[in-house]
């Protein structure tokens, strides 16, 4: 069974994966979470956001998020979106490879919310003047 089989396997999924898969998207809270079988290694992908203009705003995360997680956010030219990408070793144990999915869910969750988030208006903090 390849990478993304064993993945399928290890989280419960109920959908059957084709034998020969290495591209599959997992239906996963109204969305989906693509997973890539290339040879060495695993690597989940999920869109974020099609905004451009949000990208700074998105990024301006990234450098914290990366002390955190080892996903990364991306912008793809090529299907024009934010994407959120973890890799996992193929050889990884199913415990490692249900962890690793979890663990880039939640990823995924936390982006998802910070582009459904308002943006602040800096027009809305009062001035502040600080005396001594």
């Amino acid at each position: 069974m390849n990478a993304v089989g064993r993945l399928a396997s290890a989280i419960g999924y109920p959908q059957e994966v084709p034998a020969d898969s290495v591209d599959f998207a997992f239906k996963v809270d109204d969305g989906e979470i693509r997973a890539l079988d290339l040879e060495k290694r695993l690597v989940l992908l999920r869109e974020i956001s099609r905004e451009e203009d949000e990208l700074p705003r998105l990024a301006s995360y990234s450098v914290g998020r990366a002390l955190r997680e080892d996903a990364i956010l991306y912008w793809d030219e090529r299907i024009g979106a934010a994407v959120l990408s973890q890799e996992i070793p193929a050889s990884a144990t199913a415990h490692e490879l249900k962890a690793f999915f979890e663990t880039f869910a939640d990823s995924c969750d936390w982006w998802l919310a910070r582009t459904a988030a308002e943006p602040v208006d800096s027009a809305s903090f009062p001035e502040m003047v600080i005396r001594p």
